[in-house]
Formats: structure tokens, C-alpha cells, sequence
């Protein structure tokens, strides 16, 4: 799985004291400096996202502690306490953090993020970013859209909140449970109780990271276990100096056990799941271990102040770094190794005067802390909604300008010049001076220019056939079946189009990154498994259902397929094809394969934007770059009688370069689709190109 998540909960559970543990310290020290070098210098620390496994086991283990301290002396917990002291401790520099990160959003970003990162800044202030992420990596047309946004950090932030929320009301019911019981005893059902939370979750963590690892690494049911394990640590420890030896060599493992995940796990490890068991272990081992004294122990290391102010500043640190470096790439695009090191050392120093100025002085502010736990909540509550309303109503804002554009985009394709979009490539009449001033859809609009519907598409997980269907019912000229990923259905403008004006009947069968063949494509065996059941159900379909004149197919040329045994993976793609296509063909359908679309260069909105009137040249990739890849279906269709290929590529690239914008219409809204606008202005081509390589008759109306 391509990782597109910033990973590190590290808020200050404890404030920094005698009492704080020094090895702990250590621990934040060592996952914060994991996750800003996974972040800055992706090639130092490949796994170093798992910091934020080691924070999540630091917290159970601090908050449980000292929780269970609170009820062992009072028999109950003061909720509102525990709650604002968390309040003053976390909210005011997250809210700085967010502040500044809203205002550099509007100076630095391109307006097309604005909607998005406002929406993102609104669930981080609410602390349910997580569930936003989650919930975007489940729709794959907003995996596709969204950009990495400067507050995506704050998913684990919103994680642990969320434990604050629950974990108490936990303790509490054990502690009730076990109210006629010895203290020690109560201990032994506070335990079960917390082993109930850690078995449930790590079994679904397992499941859900095999099934649909996007949400997975996202969900706080997925990681709930990490807190319980250190929870279940915290009820059982007791600090001693005896087996010295043994705790330096317990410390020494569990340190090997995080620097393992970092060094050898990588953005495609499968996560959490199994794989989290190691860095949660290795950071058990080290509290477990404590604080040994013996000349080798990790402790003279782990001692030092510079260590230990590190993870003193690691909230802050956290919280900065990744809005700084999202900020500076769009600035300054790759800033190399030597600007990553001044991003790692700005944020450095702008986390020590957060801690000194922020901080400090909001966790021990006097008019707080000698006033009722309402009154930090209540101000706590207040800054939550102005956040929300404020990027709420922002967002929605601009997401109806975008929408106003989009469909001024459409009015002036639905009645305006032939010349626009692949009409302007078509007609060697067509002058610049023809079309409309703006660009269609816009650039804001772009990234979600897609007309595809959940009526015509199977999610991540869904393995029914879903169809929808355009023109008419009965005496249609042609019947035609859209089917496959992402690429097919990116069509569906065109035939939409031929469906309104040539009286096509359009079906339409689409599935998340599921290509129509009979290979086997290389994603996790959970995935894979739901994209073949899917699979036999659309053949199934198609075999009953009365025979298409057409079907129209084609896929993601960078689609990972698995190499058949004894064959090379183009042959393997090209049998796949052929694998598919033949029964159906056999039928009498004929199959049309389109081939695959070029590919813009990186970051082509952006040189859009700069460029406007000129994008057409300046922001044109090479053909042969653009089209840099092995698309199996030409090959495949000389295999199949009935099959044929349309290559629109002169309507993407002429003269050896690929334009991002032709004829006033941005071609892509993504790195690899087309906007559903330019496809639209391809169904002229398209329909010629149909009948002329079918030899299709379309029936005249009755």
C-alpha cells in the first residue's frame, strides 16, 4: 500500500518532572526523531512512520498509571480535572499550529487545497481526522484528488484524544466491577478488562490491515490495543534496582526491536496488524526495563540532556515539522537534503519557544487552574466551534465556487464551439481565438472533475456487480456494456454523451482498480480475492444476460499484475486480456479496447496555474515520456476475433508532445485520469473510431 499518512501521537501524557521517566523521555525522543526523518528523509528511516506505535504504548502506560493512582486514593476519578488538565496541556499549541497553518494555507497552497486543507484543519480542531482519512482511503476517487495536507499529522493526535475520551470511563467501570474486592485483586479484573480491549482490537487490527489496509491504519479500533498493552504494563510494574543486568539487557532489546522497525519495514509492510508487534514490544521492553545502572546500559545515552530535551519539546517538534515541509515543497518544490535539514532544524526551534511560550504557561495559566474544570472546557468547547464553523463555512464556500465553475464549465461544452477540448485536435480549422477566455472545468475544479456515480462503481471491499444505465430502454441503435477500473469508467462522459444524442444503451460496470482480466493482480490477498469474485460475477452476468452489440474496456496500464508461473508479466498481461474478452466475444460481442491515456507531468496543476494562456506548451510533457509504459491490449486484440483497439492518443499528444490543457479543457484530474470534461469532447472521435474499426451498423429510430 502506498502510504499517504503522517504518522506520531505524542502529546505530553505527564509533565516534565522528577517523576518523569527518564527512559520514556528516551522513547519520545527516539520515535519523534523516527518520524521526522521518515518524513524529511524518507530513505534514512523507511519505517520510521511506526514511531507513532511507540507513543500510543507511552501514553496507555502514563495515563493508566496515573489514573489508577487517582482511584487507588479517592475510589473515583475527577473527570473534569482530567480532562482539562489534558485541555491545557495539548489544545493551545495544536491551535497555534492550525492557526498558522490555515493563514500559510491561503498564501502558499494553490487554491484548488483550500477546500480540502480547511475541511482537514476542521477535523483536526474536533480531533476526528482520523476518521476523515479513513474515510477518504475507502473512496478511491478521493485518494485520487486529495492532496498530502499539512495537518494530516494530526490523524494520531486525533487517535489519542480519543483514548482520553474513552479510557478513563474504563478504569472507572473495572475499578466499579471489583468495588467488594482486595486493591490487588481489583488490579487482576481492571486487567481482564483492558486484555478484552487489547485482544478485540488487535484481532480486528489483523483482520482489517489484510481486507482494507487504508482504513486500517487510520482507525482508532485498530490501535486501541497498542494503549492497552501499555495500560496492562502499568497495572503490574513495580520499579526495583535488583537484576540490573537483566533490565540493561531488556533495554538494549526492546531499543533494537523499535530501530529494527525502522530500518526494515517500509511503506508497502503491511500496517498495523502483526507487523505493529514489534515496535509496541521493543517499547514495552524498554519501560519495563526502567532505568538500569549498569556501565552498559542504554542509560548514559538515554541520560543525556539534549536526549531528554528532545523529548520534552517532542509534542511541539511533532506538530511543526510536517506543516513546515508540506509548506516548503509547494514553495520550492524538492528542496533537497540540505533544506530538509533546515525544515528539521526551523521546526526544532520553533518547538522549543512553543513549549516555552505555549505550552508551559497554558498548563499552568493561573486564571485556569484556580478556576473550575468547566471553565477550561467550556473554552475549550468555544475554540472548537469558531475552528469548525470557520473552515466549515470556508470549505463549503469554495466548494460552490468550484461547483459554480464546473457547471459553467459544462454549460459552455454543452453549447459552445466544437472547437474546444479534442475538437480543437479534430478540426485543422479551429483557431485559439475561437474559444472561451476561461479554462474548463478550471483549475480548482479539475481534481474531482468526474461524472462517475456509486450507482456505477464497486468500492474497496464490494464485490457486487453494480450497473447503471444510460439511453433508452427499447429500440436503442446500439447496445454497449462499459466495464472494468477506473480507466473504463473514466469514459463514461463520452458514452454518456453517445447515449443522449446517437440513442446508445449504455450499462455500465465499473470496480475500484479491478482490471477486466483473467490475470491476477498483485495487491494484498484479501484485495485481490474481492477483485475475483467481483470479476466472476460480471462474467457471470455478462454469460446470462442477453449478448452486448459492444463492449468497451480498458485499464490502468501501471496496474500491478502477477507474472503467470513460467511466463513473463507481459505475456501473462496479454493473456489475461485474451483470457476475459474471448467467451464474451464469442458471443458475438464485439470488444473494443481503448487504449491507455498519457500521463501529465508531475505537478501539472500547479504549472496550470502559473501559466494559464500558454499551459499548452509549458506544461506539455514528451509523448514518448507520456506514454512510458506497457499496455497489453494492442497485443491482445489481434488474438481475439471480434476484438479490436481504438488508440486516442492524437487527441492527447501531437507533434511528439502531451499537452495538459487542449483546446481551452484541461485533459487530466489527476495523474493519471482525464477530466470527465475532455472526455466528453472525445465522443465524436470515439464513436467514429468505433464503427469504423467494428464494422458496427447503428439500428435507425423505429
Amino acid at each position: 500500500m502506498t502510504r499517504v499518512v503522517e504518522a506520531g501521537a505524542i502529546s505530553p501524557a505527564t509533565p516534565r518532572s522528577k517523576r518523569t521517566f527518564p527512559e520514556i523521555q528516551a522513547l519520545r525522543t527516539i520515535a519523534v526523531g523516527g518520524v521526522v526523518l521518515y518524513h524529511l528523509f524518507p530513505g534514512v528511516l523507511r519505517g520510521g512512520y511506526a514511531g507513532v506505535d511507540v507513543f500510543f504504548v507511552i501514553s496507555g502506560f502514563l495515563i493508566t498509571t496515573h489514573l489508577l493512582r487517582e482511584l487507588d486514593a479517592t475510589g473515583r476519578i475527577r473527570f473534569g480535572a482530567f480532562y482539562a488538565r489534558r485541555a491545557r496541556r495539548l489544545l493551545p499549541a495544536a491551535f497555534l499550529v492550525l492557526l498558522v497553518t490555515g493563514v500559510l494555507t491561503f498564501a502558499v497552497l494553490p487554491e484548488r487545497n483550500w477546500s480540502q486543507v480547511l475541511q482537514e484543519i476542521g477535523a483536526s480542531a474536533a480531533y476526528v481526522e482520523n476518521w476523515l482519512l479513513a474515510s477518504d482511503s475507502v473512496d478511491y476517487l478521493a485518494q485520487s484528488a486529495n492532496i498530502a495536507s499539512p495537518v494530516q499529522h494530526f490523524w494520531s493526535l486525533s487517535v489519542e484524544e480519543q483514548f482520553y475520551l474513552v479510557w478513563p470511563l474504563l478504569l472507572v467501570l473495572g475499578w466499579w466491577i471489583a468495588s467488594k474486592l482486595p486493591s490487588r485483586r481489583r488490579l487482576v479484573i481492571v486487567a481482564a478488562l483492558l486484555s478484552v480491549v487489547f485482544v478485540g482490537s488487535f484481532i480486528t487490527s489483523v483482520v482489517l490491515t489484510t481486507s482494507n489496509p487504508g482504513p486500517a491504519y487510520f482507525a482508532t479500533t485498530t490501535r486501541a490495543w497498542e494503549f492497552a498493552a501499555g495500560g496492562i504494563l502499568g497495572l503490574f510494574l513495580r520499579r526495583t534496582e535488583r537484576f540490573d543486568g537483566a533490565r540493561a539487557l531488556l533495554s538494549w532489546l526492546g531499543l533494537a526491536a523499535i530501530a529494527a522497525t525502522f530500518l526494515l519495514y517500509t511503506g508497502a509492510t503491511p500496517f498495523p496488524g502483526f507487523t505493529a508487534l514489534l515496535p509496541v514490544a521493543g517499547t514495552l521492553a524498554v519501560i519495563a526495563a526502567g532505568d538500569p545502572r549498569r556501565p552498559w546500559s542504554p542509560r548514559l545515552v538515554m541520560g543525556l540532556r539534549p536526549v531528554q530535551y528532545t523529548g520534552d519539546i517532542s509534542y511541539s517538534l511533532y506538530l511543526w515539522h510536517w506543516p513546515l515541509a508540506i509548506f516548503a515543497l509547494s514553495l520550492l518544490g524538492d528542496v533537497g537534503p540540505f533544506g530538509h535539514l533546515l525544515i528539521g532544524v526551523l521546526a526544532f526551534v520553533l518547538a522549543a519557544l512553543t513549549k516555552r511560550y505555549i505550552e508551559d504557561p497554558a498548563r499552568v495559566a493561573p486564571f485556569l487552574v484556580r478556576r473550575a474544570p468547566r471553565v477550561t472546557l467550556l473554552l475549550t468547547a468555544g475554540a472548537m466551534v469558531v475552528v469548525l464553523v470557520t473552515t466549515l463555512t470556508g470549505a463549503t464556500a469554495i466548494r460552490s465556487r468550484i461547483d459554480a465553475e464546473a457547471a459553467a464549465g459544462r454549460s459552455a461544452l454543452a453549447s459552445g464551439t466544437a472547437c474546444m477540448g479534442a475538437g480543437f485536435l479534430a478540426d485543422a480549422d479551429c483557431r485559439a481565438d475561437t474559444l472561451p477566455a476561461a479554462l474548463v472545468p478550471g483549475v480548482d475544479g479539475a481534481l474531482t472533475d468526474d461524472v462517475n456515480t456509486p450507482a456505477c462503481w464497486s468500492k474497496n471491499g464490494d464485490s457486487s456487480v453494480k450497473v447503471c444505465s444510460y439511453g433508452p430502454r427499447a429500440n436503442a441503435a446500439l447496445s454497449v456494456a462499459l466495464v472494468g477500473d477506473s480507466h473504463s469508467n473514466q469514459y463514461l462522459a463520452a458514452v454518456e454523451q453517445l447515449a443522449a444524442t446517437e440513442r446508445w444503451r449504455v450499462d455500465v460496470y465499473g470496480k475500484t482498480g479491478c482490471v477486466w482480466t483473467g490475470a491476477t493482480q498483485v495487491e494484498s490477498p484479501d484485495w485481490a480475492k474481492n477483485c475475483e469474485e467481483w470479476k466472476r460475477s460480471l462474467n457471470a452476468r455478462l454469460a446470462a444476460s442477453k449478448p452486448y452489440d459492444l463492449v468497451i474496456t480498458s485499464y490502468s496500464a501501471t496496474s500491478l499484475i502477477a507474472a503467470a508461473p513460467g511466463r513473463s508479466l507481459r505475456s501473462t498481461i496479454v493473456d489475461g486480456f485474451v483470457d476475459a474478452w474471448k467467451p464474451v466475444a464469442d458471443r458475438g460481442t464485439r470488444i473494443v479496447a481503448i487504449k491507455d491515456n498519457p500521463r501529465p507531468i508531475d505537478g501539472y496543476l500547479d504549472c496550470i496555474d502559473r501559466n494559464k494562456r500558454d499551459a499548452g506548451t509549458k506544461c506539455a510533457r514528451g509523448e514518448k515520456q507520456a506514454l512510458n509504459y506497457f499496455d497489453g491490449q494492442p497485443q491482445a486484440v489481434q488474438r481475439v476475433p471480434g476484438a479490436s483497439l481504438v488508440d486516442l492518443t492524437p487527441y492527447f499528444c501531437q507533434n511528439a508532445v502531451c499537452p495538459p490543457v487542449i483546446g481551452d479543457v484541461i485533459v487530466y484530474r489527476d495523474a493519471t485520469h482525464l477530466t470527465s470534461s475532455y472526455t466528453r469532447t472525445l465522443a465524436p472521435m470515439l464513436r467514429e473510431a468505433i464503427l469504423a474499426k467494428t464494422g458496427l451498423k447503428e439500428k435507425p429510430a423505429a
